[in-house]
């Protein structure tokens, strides 16, 4: 049974991330109260929870009788006004900054003064989300992943005025989901992973507009060589495992070398001009057919999933060495 203080959890936005997250927070025993300005997005949330439940319990991640009865868990109201029971409100609108700010007009003003305001923004910092706010306190940062019923990232965002309990009811929720959040020390636009995120993407499309590299070239030597360690280990335990000194002395004389531009990539720019969206319309980096574009999504998700087990296989594994040194 979930806490009083974070159940029902009450979502505004079932666009693809937010579908996911209705379905991560059912999948795992909570009570969703779901507000989206379009209705026929409730109808697709309802059929991507029934979907992403079955494809749990066909993995065996879940056992079916876990989520008898799941639907009594999800409703769908008409106005944002019938939040108002929510102890907890994630947001998961589009990067609108007036958008977000209208709807927290409107939260403010019905639900109680404690209830938590979580934002799934990927880039606005909390103190510009919450400004001007009659209880700053209770605003923060939850960004999740998509998938998010299988991954189990997440990133807590506190500004100096978040309080300490709206973080950990927060972090409740995200532990509950078997999430391993991150709860940073404070508020930094992008956060963790997008700014690591954004600045390797900024010099792999460096690479391309200046000629060294094609797309495919880059892909091939990130995916064989950060790909092959980064989801156990990280890149300071990386540092750790083989040779900090080394990666010092390269450093200092990479460090130079690498891009510092700060507009738009053109590799970037051509495939927006294009209308580019990669496997959702068939236009990217790689020429995309209807077969080849579902295959990679459906790819996508067995490799997810694996990557899941076989982090956990591994962590367990040094959990057992851990002990059996310590004895």
């Amino acid at each position: 049974m979930q806490s009083g203080k974070t159940n029902p959890v009450g979502l505004v936005g079932l666009g693809l991330m937010g579908r996911g997250i209705a379905a991560c927070l059912i999948a795992h025993g909570f009570s969703v109260v779901s507000y989206n300005r379009s209705h026929e997005k409730a109808h697709l949330a309802r059929e991507q929870i029934d979907d992403t439940l079955d494809e749990l319990i066909r993995r065996k991640v879940l056992t079916r009788a876990k989520v008898r009865g799941w639907w009594r868990r999800f409703s769908y109201v008409h106005t944002p006004a019938e939040l108002a029971p929510c102890p907890f409100v994630i947001e998961s609108l589009r990067e609108d900054l007036k958008v977000k700010r209208e709807l927290y007009d409107q939260l403010e003003a019905i639900t109680a003064p404690d209830a938590v305001i979580a934002s799934n923004t990927s880039s606005f910092p909390v103190a510009q989300l919450s400004e001007g706010r009659k209880h700053p306190e209770r605003f923060l940062v939850m960004h999740w992943a998509e998938p998010a019923w299988i991954t189990r990232f997440m990133e807590i965002v506190r500004a100096p005025h978040t309080s300490d309990e709206a973080v950990r009811r927060a972090e409740e929720i995200a532990l509950a989901c078997d999430k391993e959040p991150s709860i940073l020390n404070f508020d930094i636009r992008g956060f963790i992973t997008n700014r690591l995120m954004y600045a390797f993407i900024r010099e792999a499309c460096y690479l391309v507009d200046i000629g060294a590299a094609t797309p495919e070239m880059v892909d091939r030597s990130f995916r064989n060589d950060v790909g092959w360690w980064a989801a156990l280990a990280g890149p300071f335990r990386w540092m750790d495992l083989t040779g900090i000194h080394s990666y010092g002395a390269v450093m200092e004389g990479l460090l130079p070398e690498l891009s510092n531009r700060k507009e738009l990539p053109k590799i970037m720019q051509e495939m927006m001009k294009k209308g580019a969206k990669g496997t959702a319309n068939r236009t990217g980096f790689y020429p995309y057919d209807e077969k080849s574009a579902k295959a990679w999504e459906e790819v996508w998700v067995d490799f997810t999933y694996d990557i899941r087990n076989l982090v956990k296989k591994h962590e367990k594994s040094l959990q057992a060495r851990s002990k059996r040194r310590a004895h």
